[in-house]
């Protein structure tokens, strides 16, 4: 099953790195670094083991990069370059070429000012030389000039003066910047670039942008350019979740990550791992002290040293009672992400170990695409990756079935999928079919997704089998997707699939679409919502429903953000290219029918490059706070992470589930469960999960934290249990607004005492 289409990946990773540059030409020539000491040296004749081993291959591979063939690596590396190449170049067309190529790379590694003052030089070469360059080479350093001046403006007010209202849009309040002259300038050179193009509609959205940093917008604004004001106004009224992340310790500066929540030292509280995509970026661990403040503990936790991964995803692999970390890394790299994953072990006294190698897990290849899940339901989780491949590299993907010992049995080719390769950069699982055995749904970047159903056992005792039914079940787009996830949206007891876009196939970058979907001139690119039709069949209700625009999603998650019991969806958007200073988007669940835009209202709209989102109860009320990655690709693309604290509180009834697996996997991932309730009226409602970490780009809690809005009572809880069996357990006369303990095999619940805190 080799994927189609994936040419669009080559068109949108060229987009992102020269909508700004018009019509030059990226050139891609060897600079590999030499000489640099690996992270660990082993003493003589001591061989390395473990996460000491790890780290030295990481490292190693970090080496091997070429920094001139991945667009967004090591700028600074790239802009010494191309500063030697112009000084080298011969004609006064390739030195200007270079000049250009050095001041993006500066812009790319953070260095602004040195930017700004390469690209005024460049301008005033070019316009004083007149006629004798292209039309367009004036208007595209222009255009780069401009958003240098944004990009200063953003680091001297979003992060050295940050506040909790910065780089929310719409700005306003707080969020106006003190430090304007940036701002001035980028709109100078906005407004003459449209003059010059009034379709420009990249241009436009980066103009609305600048006067919002200056409280400005939407008075000032010529009314021929305006986004009206209109378009980001909430189509529901939601209480703001305010972004406390700096105030608890959790902001860390730092690139485009992964995040996991959940109970790592198992004291009744949700901790926080996050990774950040740069290459010696640190894996953190942030421990809950219960008293509305985390503490860093990557160090005694014993992960220094430990770095990279865009994703990361947690399960408890080998049934001890402790959450295990997977990382996931190389993604995007192509053939220079050939950077080892790595498995870390919980070893249940406050530190990890890298049990990759010894784990059979050991591989080399790019992705981001991985799932837990016990798909022969033995009581272990297996683990799909799936891999990076295109034109000049191709790498197989990874099933690898739990052999029971903490060991792992890659078995791809033996279940047929060995010539799976294609550029995934998403995948889930989930039972589509109510049969009792999990599903695997596979996101394509440049090609349609694939649902692959699992027949359950072969015949003949061996193994289980596999049916591809993407021809059938009409479950293809988006045609250039991203994150992916199952959920029941319409609270059916049937798993419906989300799937999320990353921009269009023509390739307009994310400020272009942004324009666009705010003046209403919708185009291709919506994410795709895909209901069960009870036949192993889907209709995608995406665009009734309400997801009528086109974005570029990354990291993503579902929760239910006001407690009535119906999934909501919080989607991470931007792009690598700077100007992708795009709103992330809440979207509520309107009773399974339709979604509302709850951006702005709920105070969501962080224009600042969304990545990996966990929803999870982290202060014992009932209700879903929100961790997110927040940060870009380049190098000098930074930003603190933020954690949306919910004002829900005990406004509306819930029930938090910890379910534990004697005979089906211990976390219980792939359990169904159905929450019947009866509200004041005396209407029944039944309200449907199942337990795993949600998004293929995110890392909710394997707690089952269940909104129930506004009922007097819990009338039973039904389990079915990811076993051989199919089992199904049923608790009656369970209280409300209680932490419950569902052990399987077991009739009684358990009340679990959870110390409930202020932030």
């Amino acid at each position: 099953m080799k994927g189609n289409g994936v040419e669009v990946k080559y068109i949108l990773m060229k987009v992102w790195y020269i909508s700004l540059m018009g019509w030059f030409v990226i050139v891609f020539l060897n600079c590999n670094r030499e000489g640099q000491a690996p992270a660990v040296a082993p003493a003589a004749g001591e061989e390395l083991t473990g996460t000491a081993k790890m780290i030295q291959m990481i490292e190693e591979a970090y080496r091997k990069i070429d920094p001139m063939k991945v667009e967004y690596f090591d700028n600074a590396a790239r802009a010494q370059y191309f500063k030697e190449s112009m000084n080298n170049a011969g004609s006064i067309g390739e030195k200007l070429k270079n000049k250009i190529y050095y001041g993006y790379e500066l812009l790319g590694a953070g260095k602004n000012e040195e930017a700004i003052v390469q690209f005024e030089q460049l301008l005033q070469t070019v316009q004083s030389a007149k006629g004798q360059f292209n039309p367009n080479v004036s208007y595209t350093i222009k255009r780069m000039l401009a958003l240098s001046y944004i990009r200063l403006g953003e680091t001297a007010n979003c992060i050295r003066q940050y506040n909790p209202e910065r780089c929310l849009l719409p700005i306003k309040g707080k969020g106006v910047y003190t430090i304007t002259e940036a701002s001035r300038a980028a709109i100078r050179l906005y407004e003459e670039l449209l003059s010059e193009k009034p379709d420009d509609y990249e241009s436009l959205w980066m103009l609305n942008f600048a006067y919002m940093t200056l409280g400005e917008y939407p008075e000032k604004v010529p009314p021929k350019w305006l986004i009206p004001e209109k378009a980001f106004h909430s189509d529901y009224p939601m209480p703001p979740f305010k972004n406390i992340a700096n105030k608890i310790g959790v902001a860390t500066v730092a690139l485009s990550g992964g995040t996991c929540v959940d109970d790592f030292n198992n004291d009744g509280l949700l901790d926080i791992i996050a990774s950040s995509w740069g290459l010696r970026d640190q894996i953190r661990l942030y421990i809950n002290n219960g008293d509305g403040t985390f503490s860093e503990k990557t160090d005694e936790a014993r992960l220094t040293g430990l770095t990279g991964g865009l994703n990361t995803q947690h399960a408890d692999y080998n049934n001890d009672g402790w959450m295990d970390v997977l990382v996931l890394r190389g993604a995007w790299y192509k053939e220079n992400g050939n950077i080892p994953n790595s498995l870390l072990r919980n070893n249940g006294d406050g530190t990890f170990t890298d049990v990759t190698e010894e784990a059979g897990l050991l591989s080399f290849a790019p992705t981001q695409a991985a799932v837990w899940t016990d798909f022969d339901l033995d009581g272990h989780l297996d683990l799909f990756i799936g891999n990076e491949s295109a034109k000049g590299f191709s790498n197989p993907c990874e099933f690898y079935f739990n052999n029971g010992d903490g060991t792992f049995t890659n078995r791809i080719n033996e279940l047929g999928l060995g010539n799976l390769r294609t550029f995934i950069k998403g995948c889930t699982a989930g039972d589509i079919d109510n049969d009792g055995w999990p599903d695997l749904y596979i996101s394509i970047l440049g090609g349609q997704n694939i649902l692959l159903r699992n027949k359950g056992t072969r015949p003949d005792g061996n193994g289980i089998s596999w049916e591809n039914i993407s021809a059938t079940s009409n479950t293809p787009n988006p045609l250039v997707s991203f994150p992916c996830w199952m959920f029941d949206f319409n609270n059916d007891g049937w798993e419906d699939i989300f799937v999320a876009g990353f921009g269009e196939p023509s390739g307009k970058v994310a400020a272009h679409l942004a324009a666009l979907n705010f003046r209403g001139q919708l185009t291709d690119g919506t994410p795709s919502l895909y209901i069960n039709n009870h036949n192993r069949t889907f209709t995608d209700i995406a665009l009734r429903a309400g997801m009528d625009e086109a974005m570029f999603v990354m990291g993503s998650n579902y929760g239910d953000i006001d407690n009535d019991g119906w999934p909501d969806l919080y989607l991470g958007t931007g792009a690598p290219g700077f100007t992708a200073v795009v709103p992330n988007k809440m979207f509520r669940n309107n009773k399974g029918r339709s979604v509302q835009d709850v951006t702005t209202s709920g105070g969501f709209g962080h224009v600042q490059k969304g990545h990996a989102v966990g929803f999870g109860d982290f202060d014992n009320d009932g209700d879903q706070d929100i961790f997110a990655v927040i940060g870009g690709a380049f190098e000098g693309d930074i930003f603190g992470d933020a954690f949306f604290l919910n004002p829900i509180g005990q406004d509306k009834s819930w029930i938090n589930l910890r379910l534990t697996g004697t005979q089906s996997n211990r976390c219980a991932i792939g359990a169904r469960v159905k929450v019947t309730t009866t509200d004041p009226a005396g209407q029944q409602r039944s309200i449907y999960q199942t337990v795993s970490t949600g998004s293929s780009f995110g890392g909710n809690s394997l707690q089952l934290e269940i909104g129930l809005d506004n009922a007097v009572r819990i009338n039973s809880i039904e389990v079915k249990w990811p076993n051989p069996t199919h089992s199904i357990q049923t608790f009656e006369n369970v209280q409300l607004n209680k932490f419950v303990l569902l052990t399987e095999g077991k009739p009684q619940v358990e009340y679990l005492k959870r110390k409930r805190f202020n932030f």
